[in-house]
């Protein structure tokens, strides 16, 4: 099945929007011009979130994304399950014994080595426009330290939500070629009630962010330039979680889930199965960034025709 905007949009229960005045209802894969350019990529991070608790959920947003685009239910992170580390594969494509982060101190980091793919695009390619928008303190001072415009909410006063709404607003109104829109609240509901399908809380506050993706994905596609632009969505997790907690190496903890959206994305299950640092190379690719060999990159591009 091919989603049109028309389609996306009522799966998120937008059906009065997806034939308004203004709308394109028809810009499906198929009907979209054959001349991409203004390759484009919004790299969604939810903290905590374990693949299972996600396909139990009640998350139409996401949920769009995946029937339109590719997954992984078995994405593995690295051997630190925290989020200090595992966000650093995510965002530089090297593993722990290069950028050299095991925990949440960032002690003994050498992000000047390998540095996040925004410090880098902002050496090699400075005229890309890049944003991110967070709610933990930890990549905003240690991680993603350049950016043409920085966000930090603080998660513990309804950082989410000003997450959401920046990351929509920035959609909406600016250039943007790269975005990094990170929630944090799904970790902090699996550490006070349980990192299961089997916990109310938890499963809550993913549908939580579910919520803030539909609007986020709204804002994207009602886009303006949306017609002439070739955007990839690839939404992640740093870790999952067992009990109250995570660090260790249990399945439950160590896979994560990776989903992929846009006309760039081949359909259907990822395979092989994709790692966290395979999101750098990825992004670059669909951006025809090309890496330099000193960048010494462990992952590869996953997911794309």
């Amino acid at each position: 099945m091919v989603l049109s905007r028309r389609d996306f949009l009522s799966l998120l229960g937008y059906g009065a929007l997806a034939g308004a005045a203004g709308c394109r209802p028809s810009l499906s894969r198929t009907s979209r011009p054959c001349n991409y350019y203004n390759n484009k990529v919004l790299l969604i991070g939810i903290d905590g979130l374990r693949p299972d608790a996600l396909q139990k959920a009640s998350t139409p947003a996401i949920d769009a994304l995946i029937a339109d685009g590719a997954s992984s239910f078995d994405a593995q992170a690295g051997m630190h399950t925290v989020s200090g580390p595992s966000w650093s594969n995510i965002l530089t494509g090297v593993w722990e014994d290069k950028h050299g982060v095991v925990d949440n101190t960032f002690k003994g980091a050498d992000y000047d080595r390998h540095p996040s793919i925004f410090n880098k695009l902002e050496e090699l390619a400075p005229g890309l426009s890049t944003k991110s928008a967070v709610s933990w303190d930890g990549i905003q001072n240690n991680i993603i330290t350049k950016a043409d415009k920085r966000w930090y909410f603080p998660y513990f006063e309804n950082g989410d939500v000003d997450v959401a709404k920046t990351s929509i607003d920035l959609l909406r109104n600016d250039d943007v070629d790269l975005m990094f829109t990170y929630f944090c609240n799904v970790d902090e509901a699996g550490h006070r009630h349980g990192f299961s399908p089997d916990v109310p809380e938890y499963l809550r506050e993913i549908q939580t962010v579910d919520y803030h993706i539909g609007n986020i994905m709204n804002a994207l596609i009602s886009r303006s330039s949306y017609v002439v632009e070739n955007w990839l969505v690839i939404v992640t997790s740093d870790h999952g979680g067992k009990g109250t907690g995570h660090g260790g190496q249990s399945p439950e903890e160590k896979t994560i889930p990776y989903i992929m959206w846009g006309d760039s994305v081949k359909r259907g299950n990822i395979s092989p199965i994709p790692l966290q640092v395979d999101v750098v190379p990825t992004i670059l690719k669909h951006l025809m960034v090309k890496a330099p060999d000193s960048w010494d990159l462990d992952g590869m591009a996953v997911g794309l025709r």
